[in-house]
Formats: C-alpha cells, sequence, structure tokens
C-alpha cells in the first residue's frame, strides 16, 4: 500500500515494530518518489500509551493527516482448548484491543481535525469460520462502524 501511495505522491507517516525494515521501506519508497516526505517510527501496537503517543507525534510533524491505516494483527490463534492459551489471549489482545487503541488515537486527531479516513483491514477470517479469529474478525467489523465523525 505504502508503494502505491508513494507512486501517487502521498506523504507518508509509518510506524512498525521493526526499524530495519522501516527504514528500508523508507528508502524504497523515496527511490519512487523523491517529492514526498516519508516519516518512520518504531511503535509496538500493545503498547497503547505508545500508540496515542506515536500517533500525535505524527499529528504534529505532518499538521494533519488524512487517512490512518490500520493493518497490524497476528495469527498465532489455535482452536480453543487444545492448550493455547496464552497464544489466543496474545493473539486477541493484539488484533482487538491493540488495534482498539489505535483506532481510538485516530479517531481523536480527526475530531480535532473534523476530517480524516480510518482504514481497518482484517482477514478474509472476518467473513469466515475459523474458531476464534471469526469472533475477534466479526468485532472489528462491527466496531469500526462505530468510528465516525458525527
Amino acid at each position: 500500500m505504502a508503494i502505491e501511495f508513494a507512486k501517487k505522491g502521498r506523504n507518508l507517516a509509518l510506524c512498525a515494530r521493526r526499524f530495519e525494515r522501516l527504514e528500508a521501506l523508507k528508502h524504497e519508497l523515496l527511490q519512487i518518489n523523491s517529492s514526498i516526505k516519508v516519516s518512520i517510527k518504531v511503535l509496538d501496537i500493545n503498547q497503547h500509551q505508545a500508540v496515542f503517543k506515536v500517533f500525535d507525534e505524527f499529528k504534529l510533524e505532518f499538521g494533519t493527516l488524512d487517512r490512518i491505516i490500520l493493518n497490524a494483527g497476528l495469527g498465532k490463534g489455535a482452536a480453543i482448548g487444545t492448550g493455547h492459551f496464552e497464544a489466543n489471549k496474545q493473539t486477541a489482545e493484539t488484533n482487538f484491543i491493540a488495534l482498539l487503541a489505535q483506532a481510538e488515537a485516530a479517531m481523536a486527531i480527526f475530531r480535532d481535525q473534523n476530517a480524516g479516513h480510518l482504514v481497518t483491514i482484517s482477514s478474509v477470517s472476518a467473513l469466515r469460520g475459523f474458531r476464534l479469529m471469526l469472533q475477534r474478525k466479526r468485532r472489528l467489523v462491527h466496531y469500526r462502524k462505530g468510528c465516525v465523525l458525527t
């Protein structure tokens, strides 16, 4: 997605856990379009207060944020009752609670600006039956319906 936005001349604020991957992506994006601004920050979305801090830093740096795309997720989940509680808990916390933190941070910025577009990306699992993942992804689908500026 970032490559397509770079081709269109959009400035980009990117965050992820791995700095070296962010740096490589930034370099690639600037090779595609040297006239854009690309800002990168390390962020673990399970560090909820850091989500608010990083999003606010991007807002200060860019002035306004037109679109925030939430695409992080984890696919560690296993069938309930198979002895993988910790993996299921970590997946649920990342795929829903951390997404909640990101959506809250994004919508606070958009409300302040009175404009913005929140995009959430989930796998096809939100619509098909993959046990626990189905429930988490459906929660995301319903939650994002509430993220509307009024």
